[in-house]
């Protein structure tokens, strides 16, 4: 990892020199500016998975109170969007609604690392690991009975599953980065240089290295899904359901969920059959094709990017 001051860039992958010993002595506060940079950037791309997750959820729940007797499935499904929803709720409260986040950081730059940054991380990411384990098995669940019917089969939004499975890994790996104690709230008050300081600073690099690595790991996983809800909403709930047009801007993250809504007041119930209803069938059968290609040229880039950052931090 790579560190700049004014101009200059420093590195630690290599026994420093003299002038960028001095370097580090002279801003001891560089090396936490970055550690909690780097959080609260994972932090927002973690909150965007959040939302993109509500709305998946939204749009199975919505759907499945459509769908008569089978009340197990529907229950399950609200429960885990109960759960999502609520920390939804919690990550607006910490960074804000903005989906992108406070451009400044919302000051997070120059808080205490060990005593509130890592905290409000650890917590939160033991919060969305315990309920992406829920959304985990809300989706297996459904996917095997949307499986089961032709016509529901239709409606399943694809590799949503798939994603859940490695965002709920992603969520176990980072868990133990914030369990790591440093010196990073410290280094002004060492105020010299020892081998054990490099050491120990070196720890802080691999940490912030490893949080942004699983940031970009969730990055790659919202650009994809969220592309895939675009098309989702725009063709299945806007053309097949409510037989209209609708904006791109309509589309975008939570505001579809109002489109969900609006394309179920348009369906009575969803009977279960093998053979394609005429108002949840497709007809532009295209549609499909370019969203299942889009879907697999991203899977196959984010596992060559992965497969890239593995490499690297070996």
């Amino acid at each position: 990892m790579t560190y700049t001051v004014g101009d200059r860039r420093i590195s630690l992958e290599h026994d420093p020199s003299e002038e960028t010993i001095q370097l580090v002595l002279s801003h001891p506060k560089l090396f936490k500016y970055c550690l909690n940079g780097a959080c609260y950037r994972y932090l927002i791309d973690l909150k965007k998975i959040v939302h993109l997750y509500g709305d998946i959820l939204t749009i199975y729940s919505t759907l499945l109170s459509k769908i008569p007797k089978y009340d197990d499935v529907t229950s399950m499904t609200i429960s885990t969007q109960t759960r999502l929803l609520r920390l939804e709720d919690s990550m607006n409260s910490l960074l804000g609604e903005m989906v992108d986040g406070n451009p400044k950081n919302g000051g997070w730059d120059d808080r205490s690392y060990e005593r509130e940054t890592k905290q409000v991380c650890y917590l939160t990411v033991r919060s969305a690991c315990d309920v992406f384990s829920l959304v985990v098995k809300c989706l297996n669940c459904i996917e095997v009975f949307f499986l089961s019917y032709d016509n529901l089969k239709k409606l399943l939004i694809p590799y949503s599953l798939i994603q859940a499975e490695e965002i709920h890994t992603s969520l176990l790996n980072i868990q133990n980065l914030f369990a790591v104690v440093t010196i990073v709230d410290n280094i002004r008050v060492i105020g010299s240089w020892e081998p054990a300081l490099l050491q120990q600073l070196r720890k802080v690099e691999r940490i912030t290295t490893g949080i942004e690595r699983e940031s970009i790991v969730l990055g790659a996983a919202f650009r994809t899904f969220d592309l895939s809800l675009q098309q989702y909403t725009l063709f299945l709930l806007g053309r097949a359901m409510l037989k209209r047009e609708i904006d791109s801007s309509q589309c975008q993250i939570i505001r579809r969920r109002e489109i969900c809504f609006q394309a179920a007041e348009h369906v009575v119930n969803i009977p279960l059959n093998h053979e394609p209803m005429g108002y949840l069938f497709v007809a532009e059968l295209n549609t499909y094709v370019i969203i299942f290609i889009s879907i697999l040229v991203f899977l196959m880039l984010f596992a060559t990017f992965r497969l890239i950052m593995l490499l690297k931090s070996e």
